[in-house]
């Protein structure tokens, strides 16, 4: 990595930081578009399984610190994390193998489209006016729960995301679970769920697709110190914003961002076509043929 580039994995690290202890994700949804955008490699395709697993690994360097926050906060839901946190962690495994299948361009391009779903699905929840559960419901939803483990760990591994993207609005709807609780909780898990992807991400790396574990390794450390202090810094804005609000500005900014990864993939797309043979041109017949 040039200097260049390693003073914006420092910026990108820190906006991941922040915005993933405010939000209980892990950030991949801000490094792995701006990874892609501002690292310059020759092969996207095997680098953007490079960029999922040092992001994979910073995703456990911004959830660690956020969820001592919110454990000091007393807001994280014990009794969910203790159901949720084995079926995570068999499923995003299971995701992570799957991903190694698709090339790096065809992730980035559902990585933008799932970006796009959710941002549009948290502004559409906020113009409705959702009304949010003051208290926690007591009960412990083992079925719910599990699926709810199940299905985050699932997305978290195929597409390189800490998952809270997906477990944080889960848990309002199904668990009804006020959003600083399914936040903390979604942090707390995502602590030994993001250590087990991004250990089975980097052991993958080479033998499947030829990059480097220390290059992966690199990116990471570049990313991690402003990522650490950002996701301390997000987890103490949780109890202070008004996160609703919050949440708004940032799906209209995750917006932008999945437009900018869509138009990035299809201009990757087309460079790399193939410029097709010239036709031959058939020689014209000679006079009195």
């Amino acid at each position: 990595m040039t200097p260049t580039e390693v003073a914006i994995c420092l910026v990108i690290g820190a906006f991941a930081g922040v915005l993933g202890g405010l939000a209980g994700i892990g950030g991949s949804m801000i490094m792995l578009p701006a990874l892609a955008v501002f690292v310059h490699d020759d092969d996207p395709d095997t680098a953007h399984h490079m960029f999922m697993a040092a992001a994979m690994v910073v995703n456990v360097v911004v959830s660690f610190p956020a969820a001592l926050r919110h454990r000091k906060a007393k807001a994280i839901n014990y009794g969910a994390l203790r159901v949720i946190l084995p079926a995570m962690a068999i499923s995003i495994v299971a995701g992570v193998l799957i991903s190694n299948v698709f090339n790096g361009l065809t992730l980035r391009a559902i990585l933008a489209a799932f970006i796009a779903a959710y941002a549009l699905m948290t502004i559409a929840r906020y113009f409705r006016k959702t009304p949010e559960p003051e208290r926690q419901d007591q009960d412990i939803h083992v079925v719910r729960l599990s699926v709810i483990g199940l299905a985050t760990g699932m997305v978290a591994g195929l597409l390189g995301i800490g998952g809270g993207v997906l477990m944080v609005p889960m848990l309002q709807v199904f668990c009804k679970m006020p959003i600083r609780n399914a936040i903390a909780t979604s942090s707390a898990v995502m602590v030994l769920t993001a250590i087990v992807g991004a250990s089975l991400k980097l052991a993958t790396l080479g033998p499947e697709h030829g990059r480097s574990v220390i290059d992966a390794l690199i990116i990471a450390a570049a990313l991690s110190p402003t990522a650490f202090f950002g996701g301390r810094l997000g987890a103490a804005l949780t109890h202070r914003l008004p996160l609703q609000a919050v949440r708004l500005v940032v799906s209209v900014a995750l917006l932008i961002v999945a437009a900018r990864m869509a138009v990035d993939v299809f201009s990757k797309r087309q460079a790399g076509k193939p410029i097709d043979a010239p036709q031959a041109v058939e020689p014209l017949a000679e006079p009195g043929s």
